[in-house]
């Protein structure tokens, strides 16, 4: 087999695995008609350990399958997370921040579940994130640290309508803070973590 054949065919797999990560998201959004059968479950897993049971090619498909994994986040949150938050702040932007995040969570764990195969066989070989931690990765650095500025600004302004007598949803900021050290404790860098436990420090001093 050429290679021009061996990425066709790769491609054309792929293509179909992109039609139902696709499914995946748009059920996320809410969008009617897109919930994944069982039969798209099942699918998505074979054709992932199809793939990757190519021995033959000394993991090539492995990689490509990784690679590819990999950018379905930034994809999705570039076209998607990200402009659902643009242009909200304060309470708008926390609630929107949590509904995203929730929604992101969700799928990091079904496609993991999906890519299981390439977890086990393929990832010990490498000195990489776990595939759940690198969707948890790609959340923290392309959202929470492009907006941690407005996120701090918005939970400041809160306090600051706790210490003039207003009533505030302390849910809220508690839930957005319970984000950023989620993302810490199941991930190997203390940015998340440390930005929470200031937030929380400066809201203690109010509450």
């Amino acid at each position: 087999m050429s290679n021009f054949e061996q990425v066709f065919d790769f491609e054309e797999r792929w293509s179909f695995m992109q039609k139902r990560i696709k499914k995946l998201q748009d059920n996320l959004e809410g969008l009617p008609d897109t919930h994944l059968t069982s039969e798209d479950n099942i699918m998505l897993y074979t054709t992932v350990y199809n793939i990757c049971a190519l021995k033959s090619y000394d993991d090539i498909y492995s990689e490509l399958v990784y690679e590819k994994y990999k950018q379905v986040f930034p994809e999705y949150i570039n076209s998607t997370v990200m402009p659902s938050l643009e242009g909200k702040k304060d309470q708008l932007l926390l609630r929107e921040l949590l509904r995203r995040w929730s929604n992101h969570k969700t799928m990091t764990i079904r496609l993991s579940k999906f890519f299981i195969y390439l977890e086990k066989y393929y990832l010990p070989k490498l000195v990489v994130p776990s595939l759940q931690e690198t969707g948890f990765l790609s959340f923290y650095h392309l959202v929470c640290e492009r907006i941690n500025q407005q996120v701090m600004d918005a939970i400041l302004a809160m306090i600051d309508l706790k210490l003039v007598g207003e009533t505030i949803d302390e849910t809220l900021i508690n839930n957005v803070l319970a984000v950023y050290l989620e993302i810490g404790e199941n991930t190997n860098i203390e940015e998340p973590k440390e930005f929470a436990e200031t937030m929380r420090m400066k809201v203690n001093a109010t509450f």
